[in-house]
């Protein structure tokens, strides 16, 4: 009778103490600061990868990628492969080269940015 007894008490606490309401701990980051994080990184991929597709649209890049025997259209579909890290440094440099294509630097573009991009981008993939 004593070990039901002492069986009973230590099931009964086992049961007090792994209950819901102790299990209700305070997170550090709330739901809604977790939420607004990802919506913000998600915002940031869809403009990264605007930036890099804008620029791998553009009649300057198709020029360069056909004479190094790069298929553009390839690269294109890749930008939707990239994580958040390589999307971030693949719009740098998209971003760079546009505004070097604004400025009429295509020179310089055609040999540094364009290929940073085209190359990142097909390897990445990959």
């Amino acid at each position: 009778m004593r070990i039901r007894n002492v069986s009973a008490a230590l099931a009964l606490s086992l049961f007090v103490w792994s209950s819901p309401a102790l299990a209700q701990q305070r997170h550090v980051v709330s739901p809604a600061e977790m939420r607004q994080a990802v919506s913000g990184q998600a915002k940031a991929d869809q403009l990264n990868r605007e930036a890099v597709v804008s620029v791998l649209k553009r009649s300057q890049v198709s020029e360069v990628a056909s004479r190094l025997g790069l298929n553009v259209a390839n690269a294109d579909t890749a930008v939707a492969t990239l994580n958040s890290v390589d999307l971030a440094q693949a719009a740098d440099a998209a971003r760079q080269a546009e505004a070097q294509l604004s400025g009429g630097n295509t020179v310089v573009i055609s040999v540094t940015t364009l290929l940073l991009i085209l190359i990142i981008v097909l390897l990445v993939a990959d």
